[in-house]
């Protein structure tokens, strides 16, 4: 298998995650509602991003370079469940 290959299948991995992880915010954002809670959760949104970086770090990662793409990832799922 080619390189270009390997990262192909990286990214259509990727992308079938990134769709789970949205099916998911879309569920959490019906519970939030149903609850009449706020579908922005900073506290949580700060553990994800601890979480990220922690593990960015401990694989050899850019940790700020991942929490860029984790800001991106979860304003997609805030998005999702409704709000901006």
């Amino acid at each position: 298998m080619t390189l270009r290959k390997k990262i192909d299948n990286i990214d259509e991995n990727f992308v079938l995650l990134l769709k789970d992880r949205i099916e998911l915010c879309k569920s959490i954002g019906k519970v939030k509602e149903e609850n009449r809670l706020a579908v922005k959760d900073l506290l949580r949104e700060d553990e994800v991003y601890l979480h990220i970086m922690s593990k960015a770090l401990e694989l050899g990662l850019d940790p700020q370079k991942v929490e860029a793409l984790f800001k991106q990832i979860i304003a997609l799922g805030v998005s999702v469940q409704g709000a901006e």
